[in-house]
């Protein structure tokens, strides 16, 4: 059951970041209403003076000026809805808001630059705005609404939004003017935080294996920086596509072009989870006469009576890798050529040290206690050698010499090199294609739903 954990931990992370970045970034694109206030006195004075009309506009008296701006578009409202919506809005205005609710309601923009008058978004199926529904039927229309108070009339004006996924650009992402609110454009985004939280709550508190001093692991903190590395590049290629059109939805439509770049990259990022997933579930437990290995679901015993000798081991690069190393590194110019020599020169001086143990039978395990830099990986493992040594076995000292892209396990009957058994990437990269049609059909039926 706890070697199955290591995968389920993986996984639910990993759906939980796909889940938050597709939340993040999916777009609801529902008609919205805009509000500001309206003073007419000030607008009057900013008409240009460059036309006749400007100059004609500028002459005529405040009253006339203002019913010649909302002719056909004016609209006397009362009421206590309408008398908290004007209040609201000058209050946003002024800066003198203390709800978050109408602070919500303004984008960031106007927030930021502290524009003079504000825009407030609104659903138009919101009170009291059904009253004016009859008004705005299509995008830009607009509706002057006028208040009298204490023998004083104010006015906002409202505009409908009619949004498509063709506002949406390569780069700049959502392109049209006022950009509403994440709370109206991005509903769903208040989620992510949470989704990622539940994936990273799986990751430490699923549980693990207890400590055992005679059991022989891998460094906790090994394993773990090489999920961190593999969730990193998985989630910065796998992101770019929506971020870049700016919606999950027209991403996968209108942007599929950035999905067939960066995915593959970002599937590579996976490609160290299974790998990071054996060396979870690996651990060697040490018996008076025997030595036990666990590796996933395969459980193997040795006694120590089956074994004919241990020996050391150094695993390197193949030659034809380091030589395309060193070629790719001279093919090169400026930065990249040096950063390509430098991977060429580690990869040229890498070893893993292990130990290869050979059984009676012709097979062998290998065991790799250090890393490439020789630091050692596996903890409690200088245990199994004092135990080697007291059991009898025979000792070669002279070590043998693996060349191999992929870190083996050990040999078979035949002396054919085994390698590490990576049935769970198997299964990601084949359900890959499947997942992604399942999500592109819930994206798109989704989306029209909104």
């Amino acid at each position: 059951m706890l070697p199955a954990m290591e995968t389920w931990r993986r996984g639910i992370l990993l759906a939980c970041i796909c889940l938050a970045i597709f939340t993040t970034k999916f777009a609801v694109l529902k008609p919205l209403v805009t509000v500001r206030s309206v003073d007419f006195a000030e607008e009057q004075n900013d008409e240009t003076r460059w036309t006749e009309e400007g100059q004609r506009l500028v002459g005529l008296g405040l009253e006339e000026y203002i019913r010649e701006k909302t002719e056909k578009v004016n609209q006397t409202v009362s009421g206590p809805a309408w008398e908290q919506l004007f209040a609201g809005v000058k209050s946003v205005d002024e800066g003198t808001a203390g709800s978050s609710e109408w602070k919500a309601r303004v984008p960031a923009d106007d927030l930021k630059f502290r524009m003079s008058r504000k825009t407030v978004f609104f659903r138009p199926e919101e009170a009291p705005f059904a009253e004016i529904a009859a008004g705005l039927r299509s995008e830009g229309d607009r509706i002057y609404l006028a208040l009298e108070q204490n023998g004083a009339t104010s006015y906002l004006e409202a505009t409908l939004h009619v949004y498509s996924s063709d506002d949406f650009h390569f780069g700049s992402g959502f392109s049209h003017y006022p950009k509403p609110p994440a709370k109206f454009m991005f509903p769903f985004r208040k989620f992510s935080l949470f989704i990622l939280l539940i994936g990273l709550a799986a990751y430490v508190l699923l549980p693990r294996r207890k400590k055992d001093p005679n059991t022989i692991t891998y460094a906790g903190w090994r394993i773990i920086l090489g999920d961190f590395v593999s969730y990193l590049l998985f989630t910065a290629f796998f992101a770019l596509p929506f971020f870049i059109v700016g919606g999950t939805v027209q991403a996968i439509t209108h942007g599929w072009m950035f999905c067939l770049i960066f995915w593959p990259l970002a599937f590579l990022g996976l490609w160290l989870l299974p790998i990071n997933t054996w060396y979870a579930g690996y651990r060697i437990v040490l018996k008076e006469d025997r030595l036990i290995w666990e590796a996933g679901k395969n459980v193997r015993n040795v006694l120590f009576s089956d074994i004919e000798n241990y020996r050391p081991l150094v695993l390197t690069a193949p030659r034809w890798l380091v030589w395309a190393s060193a070629a790719a590194a001279m093919g090169g110019r400026g930065s990249a050529r040096i950063g390509a020599s430098g991977r060429a020169l580690l990869l040229a001086g890498s070893a893993y040290g292990g130990m290869g143990i050979k059984l009676k039978d012709g097979s062998s395990v290998f065991v790799w206690v250090t890393d490439a830099m020789g630091t050692g990986a596996m903890k409690n493992s200088k245990r199994m050698i004092k135990m080697l040594e007291s059991a009898g076995v025979n000792k070669i000292d002279e070590p043998e010499a693996i060349q191999s892209v992929a870190v083996p396990t050990g040999r078979d009957r035949s002396g054919k090199i085994l390698k590490q058994g990576n049935e769970n990437l198997v299964w990601i990269l084949a359900g890959l294609p499947v997942l992604a049609m399942v999500i592109f059909f819930l994206i798109v039926m989704f989306g029209r739903a909104f």
